[in-house]
């Protein structure tokens, strides 16, 4: 089967080719696992750097608001045993006054109660304000008490003010807390702006019952000022910054900026929406975690600015305590800058490794390629039928050894087999010149023979031999024009260089007998007994010898195992088998040949003696051509001339057996009588 189409290669190039391709595919994964370990190390980095920032955003806030809700709690449990008492300006401020001094970031605490009273204490600046509210009593007029430190009495002074302490947000929260059952729990307003101080913050409140059983409120005023004064000043790694966002979103904590320095600047940003800020990381950062699934935990990936960030957020949990979120961003930068100096060393090894394996691999594709292709080249020059010793091929590869061995025993057998087919041609053509050039030209008779071998030499042989016999000569005189012939068609077993000389023996011996002048049974007699000696055990040889008298028109004839024999009668047109008349040659020392009486030859009649391996020529799919087709076509074609019927013959077998090769020698000739 011939090779696919296709462009080739050398066995260098695709040893070269592949052994490069398998290195850069190793070196490729060692760097991808090199940038993937990076990334998990950025990743857990960035988780570290995020909690220890959290963790401290998260006590900053706890040292901010956990003092608040134990203050409530102490407020409460004072209320609950009547020490608090909302008309008493100033026993309340008694009370209040060093809970503010304790915290400054508490700007105001207060007292109110279902009836609309309330009792409230600011500071402001190192200046106390107390006011005093009475709905019920008073209406709008409010009673306010103004001192500094270190002085003495306050001084008091009424103004009209607009207030209903019940409709303030950290009053209808608390007691809405107070009212779903949770009495111990605390609200915490959404920030806002406090009114009198101007500033952002968030009111802490719980409501309790005292002991008349009416609904009391107290809280704190808390400012935020300060959790941004700590956030500003916070780096998250080296570069990094954190923002803390309310319920709500907006900003109580502000970034590390260069424009949230002042106090002022603080106050303005404080509550603002993430985008207003100007700060871009901080915007990118949020709409970055905001898209993240939610099964997503730990640091996300995003860019800002062109650059890759990593944010992570987290809510900030306290029992008692307000609902805040805490934001961290920090630049890849600040994480990865440490890793290049060690990416850079393993890309430098791995770039080395790469060169000094390639080197290697193409050491080692010369190594094994070199000897192939000196065997290749060996190969070639073989091919050309140069099988004379080549240089040897140098290698200390066991595989390449044994295949140049296996190479030189491939020439010396070739070597010899080249000479076998020399000689195989030799004797083809031997058998072939003895082969008749021409066939004998009887009067009134047609002799026509066909032989085709399956291999170079064959096992099959005819002949014909024409003489005449003068008056009172001692021996036959050979001629082509003569009134008699000699027919022979010899088969000896199987088919080659064996079988072939077998045969040319029995054609030499013929000839030597008809010069003689022996008879078909003397002919057949000699034969028998010089094959029997000559042969080895299980071979033979099936001939049928024939003489054909023209002036008498008959056929004589003895089948020694050779068939089949057809005699085609044209006045019953109708063709018959005729049987063998003895074993074949070389088979039984005391051959019996008794030669049946001659067969006349009437005209148009013919006499057909083939090889069985005519009617065992076989297609495809292994049936036999068969006698039977041999017969129907002598029956078709008995007018046409023998070369005729001979040429039907081999186009019937070869449209028959298709492409199938012959399996055996075929052999055939006629004798056929001029129908005139």
């Amino acid at each position: 089967m011939p090779p696919a189409a296709g462009r080739s290669v050398s066995i260098h190039r695709s040893l070269l080719g592949n052994i490069t391709l398998v290195i850069v595919v190793l070196g490729a994964a060692i760097v991808g696992l090199m940038l993937a370990g990076s990334r998990e190390t950025v990743h857990r980095l960035t988780g570290v750097i995020v909690d220890g920032t959290i963790a401290q955003i998260e006590l900053r806030l706890r040292g901010l608001f956990a003092p608040v809700a134990h203050d409530l709690r102490v407020l409460r449990s004072w209320g609950e045993a009547g020490v608090l008492d909302v008309d008493d300006p100033a026993g309340m401020n008694r009370l209040l006054e060093p809970l503010l001094r304790a915290d400054a970031h508490r700007s105001a605490a207060m007292l109110a109660d279902g009836r609309g009273r309330e009792h409230i204490l600011f500071r402001l600046d190192g200046t106390w304000r107390s006011r005093q509210t009475r709905r019920d009593a008073w209406g709008t007029r409010t009673a306010w008490r103004e001192w500094r430190d270190g002085e003495g009495q306050p001084g008091t002074f009424w103004k009209d003010v607009d207030y209903d302490p019940r409709r303030r947000p950290w009053y209808a929260g608390a007691t809405g807390v107070l009212d779903a059952g949770a009495a111990a729990g605390i609200h915490w307003t959404p920030p806002y702006t406090f009114f009198t101080q101007q500033a952002p913050g968030i009111t802490a409140s719980v409501a309790f019952r005292g002991r008349s059983g009416r609904v009391h409120v107290a809280g704190f005023d808390v400012l935020l000022s300060d959790v941004s004064a700590f956030t500003t000043r916070l780096r998250a790694g080296r570069n990094g910054v954190v923002v803390v966002l309310a319920e709500d979103g907006r900003v109580v904590g502000l970034p590390r900026d260069a424009r949230f320095e002042p106090l002022a600047a603080r106050q303005a940003a404080l509550l603002a929406a993430p985008d207003a800020l100007g700060v871009p990381v901080v915007r990118d950062a949020l709409g970055a975690l905001r898209g993240r699934p939610p099964a997503e935990a730990g640091p996300r990936r995003f860019a800002s600015g062109g650059e890759p960030w990593w944010a992570d957020m987290r809510a900030f949990v306290m029992p008692d305590g307000p609902r805040l979120s805490i934001a961290v961003m920090v630049p890849e930068a600040d994480l990865s800058g440490g890793l290049g100096p060690v990416r850079l060393s393993i890309l430098l090894l791995v770039i080395g490794g790469l060169a000094a394996a390639i080197a290697r691999g193409a050491g080692l594709a010369r190594r094994y390629s070199r000897p192939i292709e000196a065997l290749a080249r060996e190969s070639d020059r073989i091919a050309r039928g140069d099988v004379e010793p080549g240089p040897a091929v140098a290698s200390s590869i066991t595989e390449v050894r044994r295949l140049a061995e296996a190479h030189e025993r491939m020439r010396l057998g070739l070597r010899t087999l080249l000479k076998l087919e020399r000689d195989l041609q030799l004797a083809r053509t031997i058998q072939q010149d003895t082969l008749p050039e021409r066939l004998p030209a009887l009067p009134g008779f047609e002799i026509e023979a066909w032989n085709e071998a399956a291999d170079a030499t064959g096992g099959d042989t005819y002949d014909a031999i024409g003489y005449e016999q003068p008056p009172g000569a001692p021996a036959p005189r050979l001629t082509d024009t003569g009134d008699r012939a000699v027919l022979l068609l010899a088969d000896a077993t199987g088919h080659g260089i064996g079988p072939a000389l077998s045969v040319t023996q029995v054609r030499a011996m013929l000839r030597m007998a008809v010069r003689a002048g022996a008879d078909v049974a003397t002919i057949v007699r000699h034969m028998n007994a010089q094959l029997c000696g000559d042969l080895s055990d299980g071979r033979f040889i099936g001939a049928w010898i024939g003489d054909l008298d023209v002036r008498a028109g008959t056929l004589t004839s003895f089948s020694c195992g050779q068939g089949p024999l057809l005699h085609y009668r044209a006045r019953e047109h109708a063709c018959r088998v005729v049987e063998p008349d003895a074993p074949p040659l070389g088979v039984v020392e005391d051959l019996e040949v008794a030669p049946r009486e001659p067969l006349r030859l009437e005209p148009g009649d013919l006499f057909i003696a083939l090889s069985d391996g005519v009617v065992e020529a076989a297609n495809p799919q292994g049936d036999r051509f068969g006698t039977a087709r041999v017969v129907d076509l002598v029956v078709r074609h008995h007018d046409a001339p023998a070369s005729g019927l001979l040429a039907a013959l081999r186009d019937a077998i070869a449209a028959f057996t298709g492409p199938h090769p012959a399996r055996d020698d075929r052999t055939a000739l006629v004798v056929k009588r001029s129908a005139t």
